[in-house]
């Protein structure tokens, strides 16, 4: 009984979060599971980042971003952040949002956010690890937050190609 990797690790629960990156018109969100803290002191967090994702490189432009937590109310907003971008498309028009200090958006909607700083990107396979300091969180209403179990969508390795 040996099963694919895909198949073992699709049964291991994450939490689903909208990451923002961008400020000033380069804006994009992008839905994310593979997301960990990585330091107590200072706090930081590690992220995955395809490779080939739009965001990547604003990611790199702004060195900042924001981790927002879905509520489990939240399905269809981590659903509209996890389809591919039409060319010129921001998805964060139609989504109330508000500035972080480190300029990312915060959607007004989210159980709670972390505002990063970027301290390190570095290479993991076909994915980027995104290492962030935070620099301010907030919660912003109660919930039970979004998990992938829960929300119905499964991530799997697309067409080739630049990504939203």
């Amino acid at each position: 009984m040996n099963e694919p990797v895909s198949q073992v690790v699709g049964k291991l629960p994450y939490g689903v979060y909208v990451v923002t990156v961008g400020r000033g018109g380069a804006e994009n969100g992008l839905t994310v599971s593979w997301l960990s803290q990585a330091s107590f002191d200072p706090p930081m967090v590690v992220l995955a980042v395809d490779k080939l994702h739009y965001s990547e490189e604003i990611l790199r432009s702004t060195k900042t971003f924001v981790v927002n937590v879905l509520g489990d109310d939240q399905k269809k907003l981590a659903a509209q952040f996890a389809r591919e971008t039409i060319a010129g498309e921001n998805k964060l028009s139609e989504v109330p949002t508000h500035p972080a200090d480190g300029g990312a958006a915060i959607l007004d909607g989210a159980l709670a956010f972390l505002d990063c700083q970027v301290e390190a990107i570095h290479p993991a396979g076909d994915h980027l690890l995104v290492l962030g300091r935070v620099e301010t969180a907030g919660i912003l209403r109660e919930g039970r937050p979004l998990t992938t179990l829960e929300s119905g969508l499964r991530y799997h390795k697309s067409r080739p190609g630049r990504r939203s």
